[in-house]
């Protein structure tokens, strides 16, 4: 009874001994041990409304930038959205490769994963940048990437979308005959598909058929530029069935055109007869026969036929 009447004095001498700065009491080691619970007064938020048990919805992985892929046979991947190797074994030269972004996601190949489309930069240690579409395919939860495809040196990205199964990619490039110190100012579109887990452009026909195009110029690399003497008098129409037809200043003429991607071939060319003095037609069919590619100027609503090697383009309106 001694013990516990001598409890509550040392209680009430530390209650007391508060406003004269006394900090501890030291107990003696033969009083019994009192467990004492002060009582806190905590805070209540007004309104909470957290769930212990919720788990955050995980919509995609972001490792599909450490997928590795391939550029011209070399097998890259991304660590923190950069590679770097020797240019060759021992080369003070490095060929970098950076995560660029323009990230789009969809289904690209109808398994109802979401798949994602990005862009990469290569630097070869020259003066080029190099731009590539990358795609890597979801299953369960691991990518693999496809086959890349390359969009031009220095040009400038615009957007990247997945619509209905295509990869539709918008940037800027230079005309042919421009040199790399002039911005992109080219409004280029791609459509990309996968089929059988290969990266393909999409043959779009209706980016140059139904329509007469006009002849204006042809801009060799060299400097040379030819344009026709009698304006509007040269013209080609694409049609949906593969077929073209065409004028020169002369004669009309006709054909077979085939289109892959952005790769086009125009096969049996053939005209009418007649003879005209001056005509600047002979020139005009080389030309067209070295065609092997075209590209759409939705600034300029021109359609540019580029000869082959890089050699020179075709402008119509």
């Amino acid at each position: 009874m001694k013990k516990y009447i001598l409890v509550i004095l040392i209680l009430a001498l530390v209650i007391f001994g508060l406003g004269y700065g006394i900090s501890k009491i030291t107990m003696p080691k033969n009083v019994d041990a009192v467990k004492i619970t002060p009582t806190i007064t905590v805070p209540v938020p007004i309104a909470t409304d957290i769930t212990e048990t919720a788990t955050p919805i995980k919509i995609i992985s972001p490792d599909f930038k450490e997928t590795p892929f391939q550029i011209d046979g070399t097998t890259i991947q991304l660590v923190n959205g950069l590679s770097e190797v020797e240019a060759a074994p021992g080369s003070a030269t490095k060929i970098t490769t950076r995560y660029f972004g323009n990230d789009a996601i969809g289904d690209l190949n109808g398994d109802g994963q979401p798949d994602v489309a990005f862009i990469v930069t290569i630097n070869t240690g020259g003066s080029g940048t190099f731009f590539y579409v990358v795609v890597t395919l979801r299953s369960a939860d691991r990518y693999r990437a496809t086959n890349t495809v390359l969009l031009g040196d220095r040009v400038a990205p615009q957007t990247t979308s997945i619509e209905n199964g295509i990869l539709v990619v918008n940037y800027a490039d230079r005309k042919p005959d421009e040199s790399f110190a002039v911005s992109p100012s080219i409004a280029v579109t791609k459509y990309l598909k996968v089929v059988n887990g290969t990266l393909v452009e999409e043959n779009i026909l209706s980016q140059i058929t139904d329509r007469e195009w006009i002849w204006v110029k042809t801009q060799m690399n060299d400097g040379s530029l030819t344009t026709p003497v009698k304006s509007g008098s040269f013209t080609i129409t694409f049609n949906q069935d593969g077929t073209f037809t065409g004028t020169t200043d002369c004669n009309n003429f006709f054909g077979n055109f085939k289109i892959s991607g952005n790769k086009i071939s125009l096969l049996q060319i053939g005209s009418t007869k007649m003879a005209c003095q001056g005509s600047q037609e002979t020139a005009f069919f080389a030309q067209l026969n070295e065609i092997d590619s075209f590209m759409i100027d939705n600034t300029a609503n021109a359609l540019v036929l580029l000869i082959k090697y890089d050699s020179g383009s075709m402008i119509f309106n």
